[in-house]
């Protein structure tokens, strides 16, 4: 994912991507490319391409600081006409 991604994704009012694709990337990173290279040099390549995910995160964590989303009524109307379970029920 890179920087260019991201700034799109933040034009698009209304979308937030789903956090569990990020992390799914950030895990195969960790599964597929080795922490350090020859002699204990740290690979600069796998973290490189963790920072982009990891700013991609960051960047879609300020824009949705930016939303101030309110419940429409249906929506308010349905959550209060809900039925309370009680401990039995759970």
């Amino acid at each position: 994912m890179d920087f260019w991604r991201a700034q799109k994704r933040l034009q698009m009012k209304g979308v937030v991507s789903f956090l569990a694709t990020f992390f799914t990337d950030l895990m195969m990173l960790d599964m597929a490319m080795e922490k350090y290279l020859e002699g204990n040099e740290i690979n600069h390549q796998k973290k490189n391409k963790e920072y982009k995910v990891m700013t991609e995160i960051m960047l879609l964590q300020v824009a949705a600081g930016n939303y101030n989303l309110q419940p429409k009524d249906p929506c308010r109307a349905s959550f209060k006409s809900m039925e309370w379970l009680n401990k039995d029920e759970k």
